[in-house]
């Protein structure tokens, strides 16, 4: 479950980075949300590895 919350969660960041070009008066804002999104992504990920093997 883990897992798949990361790679959602990995995605949305993602997807905001790139909405991040799209809107340049909130460029700050949205690369903010989209690097707490990526940051707990790659946690889950890690907190899923070890239930994984």
């Amino acid at each position: 479950m883990f897992g798949v919350l990361s790679a959602v969660t990995v995605a949305m960041g993602s997807a905001l980075t790139f909405g991040a070009k799209l809107y340049p008066s909130r460029t700050e804002t949205l690369e903010t949300c989209a690097g707490a999104l990526l940051l707990l992504g790659f946690g889950l990920l890690g907190s899923a590895l070890p239930h994984l093997s």
